[in-house]
């Protein structure tokens, strides 16, 4: 093998090893369900660095299993979202007492610097095939920009509502991303949990 090769072969080793081994330090993380290759390909369009991302993904993955134990019915319902260490908690719920303890939930797990929440009402049918449509139209959307880092934001969306969820590396993008959300066919309105990336110490607010 050509020497550049060796090098360039080398470095990838070296990182994959050193993901792996953040990985196995992490409590309750799913190699699994977070292969640290899809980060590799994910970082490269991501404004946070590899170990940021598996941080990010264990404490969203410790909140996740930590409410299913609670109540497996109320925590389905729960969507929870990380960072850059800070938390959003979405879904349709209106036990009061559930959402007061998966905030608790959230600000006990370790790392974790911001807990934001943005509590739906409960509609009779939760999501609906319109609603999957929507959201795949603008993952789509997002993807196809590349201006933003598709991989920074995710969407959920509820009875037409779409909740963006992620950060933005400025209000330009934060302002592009809403108009691919609400030029989506069937979208009834928009709520951005979006932050900007120096922003990263505050928690997510809703706007």
């Amino acid at each position: 093998m050509p020497p550049k090769k060796k090098s360039v072969a080398l470095v990838l080793a070296l990182a994959l090893t050193l993901i792996l081994l953040t990985t196995c330090a992490l409590p309750d993380f799913d190699l699994i369900t977070y292969p640290p290759w899809s980060t590799i390909y994910n970082a490269a369009r991501d404004e946070r660095s590899v170990v940021d991302i598996l941080l990010d993904k264990a404490i969203s993955t410790q909140i996740k299993t930590a409410l299913l134990q609670e109540n497996g019915e109320l925590g389905l319902k729960v969507k929870v979202y990380c960072f850059l260490r800070r938390v959003t908690l979405l879904g349709q719920v209106d036990d009061d007492a559930f959402k007061a303890l998966a905030v608790a939930t959230a600000w006990e797990t370790e790392g974790v610097r911001g807990v934001g929440t943005g509590w739906v009402a409960p509609g009779r049918t939760g999501t609906t095939a319109a609603d999957l449509h929507i959201a795949a139209r603008l993952r789509a959307a997002l993807v196809g920009d590349q201006d933003i880092s598709a991989t920074q934001i995710e969407a959920e969306v509820f009875g037409g509502r779409v909740y963006l969820i992620g950060i933005v590396r400025s209000q330009q993008d934060e302002d592009r991303a809403l108009a691919h959300a609400m030029a989506v066919r069937g979208v009834t309105g928009v709520t951005s949990f979006l932050f900007p990336l120096e922003d990263s110490g505050r928690a997510p607010e809703e706007r």
